[in-house]
Order: C-alpha cells, then sequence, then structure tokens
C-alpha cells in the first residue's frame, strides 16, 4: 500500500470535513426566566454594566478564557448471571459531569459580580439597597444573612453552548451572510452556578486575574449542523497501515491556523 503524504491528508481532510476544529471559536448564551432577568435588571445600575442583562452577557462572552463540553457517563452494572465466568457490565445510570467556565475579570469585575448576584438571587435577595455592597452597608451590618431560598424553576437557567466554524459553511449559514457556522449547540437545562472559585492575587509579576464558575444542571443535549462538505468517502480517505491518524496529526499543527 502506498504510504500517504501529510500534504495529502491535509487536502483530504479539508475535502471531506472542511479543515480541522479549533479550539478558540466557540459562544454561549444563558436563557434566564422572567424573575432571574428581572433580579439583573433592578439590579444592574448598582452592580453590572447597566441593567440589560444581553450586554453583561455579550461582555462575559468575550471574556470567557475557557469553556467545556461536559462529558456524559454510563455507571456500569455488573451482571455475572448469564455466562459463568464472564462478567457483563449493562449500562445503568447516565451521568452528566459538571460544568466549569473560566473568564478573565476586567477593571469592574464584571463576570464576579454577575455571578454572585445569581447566588444572591438563589437565597432570596430579590432587590439589592444602594449600599448594599459597599463598607457598613445593608449585607455588611446585617446580624444573619439567611434567607428563604428562591423557587428552583426561578434561579435555573438553560445555558446554551455552541462550537463555531469559520470553514465549511453551510447553505443556512451563507445564505444569512454569516461568518461562522454552527457545528453544533449543547443545551444544558436548568443550570445554576454552585460554586465560585477563590480569586490569587500576588505581588509577582502582573498577570489577567481569572475566576472560575462550576454549574449544576440536570441534563444536556445536543444538536447539530451539517456543513457543505461532501460525504465521507472511504476510497478517497482510505486508511493508512504505515503512518497512523495520531501521528499524521501532530504532523498537521498549522491545520489549527
Amino acid at each position: 500500500m502506498a504510504t500517504r503524504g501529510v500534504a495529502e491528508f491535509v487536502q483530504s481532510v479539508v475535502k471531506q470535513a472542511g479543515g480541522v476544529s479549533a479550539s478558540n471559536l466557540y459562544e454561549f448564551t444563558i436563557a434566564a426566566p422572567s424573575k432571574l432577568t428581572y433580579h439583573f435588571d433592578a439590579n444592574g445600575s448598582e452592580l453590572l454594566r447597566g441593567g440589560d442583562v444581553g450586554k453583561n452577557i455579550f461582555l462575559m462572552q468575550l471574556l470567557c478564557n475557557e469553556i467545556q463540553l461536559p462529558g456524559v457517563t454510563y455507571a456500569g452494572v455488573d451482571v455475572k448471571m448469564p455466562h459463568k465466568g464472564i462478567t457483563q457490565k449493562f449500562a445503568g445510570g447516565k451521568v452528566y459531569n459538571e460544568l466549569d467556565v473560566s473568564f478573565i475579570l476586567d477593571a469592574e469585575s464584571t463576570p464576579l459580580k454577575f455571578f454572585r448576584s445569581w447566588q444572591d438571587f438563589i437565597m432570596g435577595v430579590r432587590r439589592l439597597p444602594e449600599n448594599y455592597n459597599e463598607v457598613g452597608g445593608e449585607y455588611d451590618r446585617a446580624y444573619q444573612q439567611t434567607y428563604a431560598q428562591t423557587y428552583y424553576d426561578e434561579y435555573c437557567a438553560d445555558i446554551v453552548i455552541k462550537k463555531l466554524e469559520k470553514s465549511n459553511l453551510s447553505v443556512k449559514s451563507k445564505n444569512a451572510g454569516d461568518d461562522y457556522r454552527t457545528g453544533w449547540s449543547a443545551r444544558l437545562a436548568h443550570a445554576y452556578p454552585y460554586t465560585i472559585s477563590s480569586i490569587p492575587y500576588s505581588a509577582g509579576p502582573a498577570s489577567a486575574v481569572k475566576v472560575s464558575v462550576g454549574f449544576y444542571y440536570e441534563y444536556s443535549h445536543l444538536t447539530y449542523e451539517k456543513g457543505s462538505a461532501g460525504e465521507y468517502s472511504s476510497s478517497r480517505v482510505g486508511g493508512d497501515t504505515t503512518l497512523g491518524m495520531n501521528d499524521q496529526l501532530r504532523s498537521i499543527q498549522s491545520g489549527f491556523a
């Protein structure tokens, strides 16, 4: 069998699938329910960049340093009865991994304020007084900070993560004049921020300050948009026993540019 060269491999990938997927093309949005949206709107002038939730989410898209598509794991159930000496693992419960998102903080610490405000809403803080977050303000002077927790459906929001691709635009994307197409969309249903990481500061060389936010959610659902590249053809992309797939991928790092 003839050896497949790197150039031929790259050409095949581009022809068949439109190229290699880049890790830095993505976006996300938060579909907040009405009462949570009102909470952000009512307190936006004090905490965020105005009361418009959409503007704050757009800014956080720009500040989003890292996001992930959470994995899915099936819990195995051991079954020993059907075949002597053989243990079969039947698919059991479906477990969705938690979502972790990292943000770079701007000078106003917008992501930190946004998600801390969301957590305040979960514990029943509906309207923040003007001096709520100031030294000596309402929160600072209170003797105890226990609130009646908000209803589950009111503080949970769907998070939609989209993987963008700049090549292999679909007919739908071309007709709309878009520069990118959506390779897939993942909807994480009923999510809320259960943890906000500590933020370290030091006297060393200056670097961007980051914060990580962890989310619980119920389940995730993926939808896909097919690009315009040709169908997979084994006769054109056929396997090559002389050069493994991992070896070929290591040789085309330029394909991510």
